[in-house]
């Protein structure tokens, strides 16, 4: 996991996505070939600013319904294989809940939510890289 927040309140996905993905361009000195994420990013606007950042492949189902031209691009099969690879990363957040106790808190202010939320990542990012190094 590369980046994560955490926000007071609800605020909208969709103007979170840029900003995320270039914080990961600055960490790691890489843009991304390819950026997905669910419905609620489903926006031109989120498509041009990841295309702005050097993102060549934006593969994000858009809101609402889409025109007979945007039906035929998310039909596609390498944007339907990449949405399916998306879903399945969506288990890796399942896995923090239930592995790292991220369904329970007794940090109760936002800066407590950021510091727990962090060491959740920081938690399965080593379990990870401690599969890899075996």
């Amino acid at each position: 996991m590369l980046d994560h927040t955490v926000e007071r309140g609800n605020p909208a996905d969709a103007p979170q996505l840029a900003p995320a993905v270039g914080r990961v361009i600055r960490r790691t000195r890489r843009r991304p070939r390819t950026v997905t994420a669910d419905r609620g990013y489903g926006e031109a606007a989120v498509e041009n600013d990841l295309h702005d950042l050097g993102v060549r492949t934006v593969v994000i189902p858009r809101k609402g319904r889409p025109g007979k031209g945007r039906q035929a691009h998310e039909h596609r099969r390498a944007f339907r294989r990449t949405v399916k690879w998306r879903t399945g990363s969506e288990a890796r957040i399942s896995t923090l809940k239930r592995q790292y106790g991220w369904d329970r808190t007794r940090l109760d202010d936002l800066e407590g939510a950021r510091i727990w939320a962090g060491q959740g990542v920081l938690a399965h990012n080593l379990v990870k890289i401690a599969a890899i190094a075996g």
